[in-house]
């Protein structure tokens, strides 16, 4: 059905996404808030984003989307937590068509400001940056995303 809606394929690999129309409007269904939601380009790469780290290990359990970060109503797009429940990585989804730009990055690092996640994740399903944030505020690039991190004995 993506391919009857245009929407262009991503860095990530395809899955079966359960798209559907009601009234003309197309929405996808999020395991994660386990509804459906408006299928934007935006959503499109968050699922595909969401799909991809699940089949790297990353348990559906310790996800939350699009949740308030400040009193502003500012929310993120994606946080993964460890087994404790603390910040792990922090995922920032663009819409497959808008550029990675420094604002996107400070729109992360914003948000992170608040949760203190060790991980960062920028993509926009065409490309994608995953960094190490360091207790003094640097970041590093990653080659890839960390590997969940296993519960302590």
């Amino acid at each position: 059905m993506a391919d009857e809606l245009h929407l262009p394929p991503l860095i990530f690999p395809t899955f079966e996404a359960r798209i559907s129309s009601d009234d003309g409007r197309l929405s996808i269904y999020d395991p994660v808030r386990k509804q459906r939601v408006a299928l934007t380009p935006e959503e499109w790469v968050r699922q595909h984003c969401i799909n991809w780290f699940r089949t790297r290990g990353y348990p559906i359990g310790r996800c939350s989307v699009e949740r308030v970060v400040d009193d502003r109503g500012q929310r993120f797009d994606v946080l993964w937590r460890d087994a404790a429940l603390q910040p792990f990585l922090l995922v920032e989804c663009k819409s497959y068509d808008v550029a990675l730009t420094h604002a996107a990055l400070r729109q992360s690092s914003w948000y992170n400001l608040k949760l203190n996640a060790p991980y960062m994740f920028l993509t926009n399903g065409r490309v994608a940056h995953c960094a190490q944030v360091m207790s003094d505020g640097t970041v590093h690039l990653l080659d890839d995303i960390p590997p969940y991190p296993a519960q302590s004995p």
